[in-house]
């Protein structure tokens, strides 16, 4: 068999922005602001983007109950069904565990770091969250919901 020097090349060459690597940048969230309320600029349906969607989004997945979400019949905490029941530290953890679970379930790019649940002067429950999104370096955020 006879090795022959040539060479063939097929097709063209890329451009030299084609050649050069892909810097990403950080994905924006946009989605709409809950609750709906009416903004004098943009009217009933004003979008939120980012960290403010992703609390947004937390606040509404605390207070939805499983079944309330129309074609999501799981999303949500059921956490009213805690009402009655003696403030104890059993109850806490239970409320704790079931925030995780959800958390975990439907908010995948946030990371829980605290978590409180405690009873306030006027005997209601109160939950405190802190929380970092995942993916950035120095976002974390807290947020606290009356039930």
């Amino acid at each position: 068999m006879p090795i022959s020097d040539t060479v063939t090349r097929y097709g063209t060459v890329a451009p030299d922005q084609f050649q050069k690597p892909v810097v990403g940048e950080s994905a924006k969230l946009l989605g709409l602001k809950y609750p709906v309320d009416k903004d004098p600029k943009r009217g009933y349906f004003s979008a939120n983007s980012n960290l403010d969607l992703i609390k947004s989004n937390l606040n509404s997945l605390i207070r939805t109950e499983r079944g309330e979400r129309f074609m999501r019949t799981d999303f949500g905490c059921n956490l009213r069904r805690f009402l009655m029941e003696p403030l104890d530290s059993t109850l806490f953890q239970t409320i704790r565990e079931e925030i995780v679970l959800s958390v975990r379930k439907y908010l995948k790019t946030v990371n829980i770091q605290k978590l409180q649940v405690f009873e306030t002067a006027s005997s209601q429950l109160k939950v405190n969250l802190f929380c970092s999104v995942k993916d950035t370096v120095a976002t974390t955020f807290n947020i606290g919901i009356v039930i």
